[in-house]
């Protein structure tokens, strides 16, 4: 029988560590990206969902605001997102797949 070797690497709390440092570079890159590179921002949006999804670790409140999560497009406001305020609720509209979020105001 061969020797057992121990796991080397990165253990569970560096990877999310880790994984949370390239989601927030990724936030921010987001925000100040120009309107003109939407390559930019479309790859942005799909790699900070594809972080989230493969280390289970939730959006920040302020990227809810900046991607639809079901079609992976950044909102630019006032040409593909709509925000209205009814009763209470944030209602986010996005203009390209017509997906509505409903956030509570507090």
């Amino acid at each position: 029988m061969g020797k057992r070797r121990k796991r080397s690497g990165n253990l569970k709390g560096q990877r999310i560590t880790n994984a949370l440092e390239a989601q927030n570079s990724l936030i921010h890159l987001l925000k100040h990206t120009e309107p003109k590179d939407s390559t930019l921002a479309r790859s942005s949006v799909r790699q900070i969902l594809a972080l989230s999804r493969k280390h289970r670790i939730s959006l920040p409140s302020e990227a809810k605001n900046l991607l639809c999560r079901k079609c992976e497009t950044p909102f630019s406001h006032g040409s593909n997102v709509r925000t209205r305020i009814k009763d209470g609720l944030k209602i986010v509209t996005c203009l390209s797949c017509q997906n509505i979020r409903r956030y509570v105001l507090k």
